[in-house]
Order: C-alpha cells, then sequence, then structure tokens
C-alpha cells in the first residue's frame, strides 16, 4: 500500500491540506498603504512555490492589495521580491494576530 493511502482517503488527505493552511491564516492583515484592517483576506495557491508554506492576500478599502506569507525565510523573501519586480512594493512584517512590526 503506498504511503498516501497510508494516510487516508484523498478526501481526507485533501481536508488535512486544507486544516493546515487555515492554521497559518493571520485573523487581519495591515494595509502597507494606508495602515488599516484588511479583514477579507483570501488563501493564495502556493502550488510549485518551494519553500512557501501559505500566502494570504487581502484588499484593502484604499484600494490596495496586502500579502501575508510563511514558509522558510529565504522562499518567502523571493517571493516578495518578485512581486516587487514591476513596480514599488511596500514591505512590512506582522504577527498572525495583526499586530504591525516595521517595515523591511
Amino acid at each position: 500500500m503506498g504511503q498516501a493511502k497510508l494516510r487516508g482517503s484523498q478526501e481526507q488527505r485533501i481536508a488535512q491540506a486544507r486544516a493546515k493552511i487555515e492554521a497559518t491564516r493571520p485573523e487581519k492583515l495591515v494595509c502597507n498603504s494606508c495602515q488599516g484592517d484588511v479583514t477579507d483576506i483570501h488563501p493564495v495557491s502556493t502550488r510549485g512555490l518551494r519553500g512557501i508554506e501559505a500566502i494570504w492576500m487581502g484588499q484593502c478599502q484604499c484600494g490596495h492589495t496586502t500579502f501575508a506569507a510563511s514558509g522558510e525565510p529565504k522562499s518567502v523573501q523571493a517571493f516578495f521580491d518578485a512581486l516587487a519586480t514591476e513596480g514599488e512594493l511596500a514591505i512590512g512584517s506582522q504577527s498572525q494576530d495583526g499586530e504591525k512590526h516595521e517595515s523591511l
């Protein structure tokens, strides 16, 4: 029997993967532009992004998009570097409960 089958049915493995991602969901994001709370947060697929555990995206009422990512520090930095290549990107750091830290 394959290892995947030892972890349960396909439906159970999907549910486990979704629960693992949902556990990383921040309560809110802090907008990097206006510092407002962003509470409408959606997961972003990390398929093919080695070292990234989860990415969350929220659209602020001011119109700016804010991202949160977790995983290996170098991979997270590479993700934000890739976002910044098209234009200027404000990057900040915050805890999972939305506590804003200094900008990077």
